[in-house]
Parts: structure tokens; sequence; C-alpha cells
């Protein structure tokens, strides 16, 4: 336990860490951005159609 503590206090001193680290974080954050927002368009899509076809049917 005590060489883990020893290991992550070191580490917590290595900048170049920290920022490899927020890259990586920012970088997952977008691709589940960008997965979320093709979901939500593609549903919006399909809501799209649908109200397209009922104004159709209703002329």
């Amino acid at each position: 336990m005590h060489g883990v503590e020893q290991w992550l206090h070191s580490a917590s001193h290595n900048y170049l860490l920290i920022a490899v680290a927020a890259v990586l974080f920012f970088a997952v954050k977008a691709v589940i951005g960008y997965i979320t927002y093709r979901h939500y368009d593609r549903q919006l899509k399909e809501l799209d159609q649908k109200i397209e076809t009922l104004l159709q049917q209703k002329r």
C-alpha cells in the first residue's frame, strides 16, 4: 500500500501525465457527444418525416 501511495505522489507531480489524462478525457467526451448527437439527429429526422407524411395526407 505504501508503494502505491508513493507512486501516486510522484505521479501527481508529473504534469505530462496530467495533460495526457485531460486529453484522453476530452477525447472520450467528444466521442460520446458525437454518438449522442447522431442518435437524436436520427430521431429528429424520423419525426420530421412523420410530420411531412401527415401533412401530405391532410391535403
